[in-house]
This record gives structure tokens, sequence and C-alpha cells, in this order.
């Protein structure tokens, strides 16, 4: 191989390695991919509202229809993080809000948790939410949960005292979804 044959071969070898160092593609179209599935959905501001009223309705329904105490509010009401999983790549863009009611002084009676989850399943169903899947059940002892198409996870239970709490899916910010492509593809001006 002559001087003027090895240089030309490093030449390709080094802009091939330097091309190889920029972003990848299969992880921008899978980030992209990401993007365009979240903006099927609301964003987590619009899915917060939808999401805090059910939970009053359950609460309200819960007290009048079973006859439990009224709900109290234990610590914060409301947290949130980035999204996980394959939403990670995400990062601002998404996030997850999780939202607790609170408890209600007291247990629920095996007697009445059948109809306790029917209430609750009945309220969560017509927002989206799938079938209660048992998690505990013991005497005294009962928690279901039930699942959206989004990703969110109601859980409801009984023991000492009643609770309520509900774990959104990842959903994009509300300026993520204005934008309408991920902040890294953003120009800056």
């Amino acid at each position: 191989m002559t001087l003027r044959q090895a240089m030309a071969t490093l030449m390709v070898a080094l802009a091939l390695t330097v091309a190889g160092c920029g972003s990848d593609p299969s992880k921008d179209a899978n980030m992209n991919t990401l993007f365009t599935e979240l903006m099927q959905r609301p964003d987590i501001q619009t899915a917060e509202a939808d999401y805090q009223d059910l939970l009053a309705r359950i609460r309200d329904k819960l007290v009048a229809d079973i006859g439990i105490e009224r709900w109290t509010q234990d610590g914060e009401p409301v947290s949130g993080s980035a999204c996980v999983g394959q939403y990670a790549k995400l990062g601002a863009d998404g996030e997850i809000r999780r939202y607790s009611s609170g408890t209600s002084p007291g247990n629920i009676a095996d007697a009445d948790w059948p109809r306790a989850v029917e209430v609750v399943a009945d309220l969560a169903g017509r927002h989206g939410f799938g079938e209660p899947q048992v998690v505990v059940d013991r005497p005294g002892d009962h928690e279901v949960s039930l699942k959206d198409e989004y990703g969110a996870e109601l859980l409801f239970g009984t023991a000492v005292n009643t609770t309520l709490s509900l774990s959104t899916g990842c959903h994009l910010t509300r300026e993520a979804h204005q934008r309408g492509i991920p902040a890294e593809e953003a120009p800056l001006y």
C-alpha cells in the first residue's frame, strides 16, 4: 500500500468515525415516535384536571353511598417526576404525577367492600379505566388496582383506614404539547 492509499484509507476511516459520533438516528427516531405517541394524549395539566375530578367524584360517592368518613389529607396531595422507562428519553418534556386523596378514617366492612369497589369501578370506567384487579384480598384488608389506556393506575384500598391514590402515565407538559416537537429539536431563537 502506498502512502497515498494509506492516507486515503485513514481519511475514509476518520470520516466514518466522526459521522458515527453524531446523534444516533435510531435513538432520534425512537424519541420522535414516543413524542408523537404522547402528542395523542392530553397534556399533563389537562390530564391532572380530569384525574383530580375523578378522585373527587369517587371520594364523594363513597361517603354518600357507602357511608365512610369524610376524607382527610395527610402529606402532599400531589407529587411529580420525569417519565421513566422508555419515556425517560423525553427528559423535561414528559411528566408523571401522583395524587393522594388522603385517607378516610376507618375500615370498610368486608360485607360492604364489593359495593365500594363497584362504586369506584363505575366512576373510573367512565374515565377510561379498566376492570379492577385484586392486589390484596383478606379479611379486613383489601386493595384493587385499575389502569387506563395512558398507563395511569388508580389504587383503592381499606385496612386500618381507607385510601385512594392515582399515578398518571407519562404525559407531555403543556409547553411540549404546544411546541409539537421534542425540546432538543426546537430551534434556538
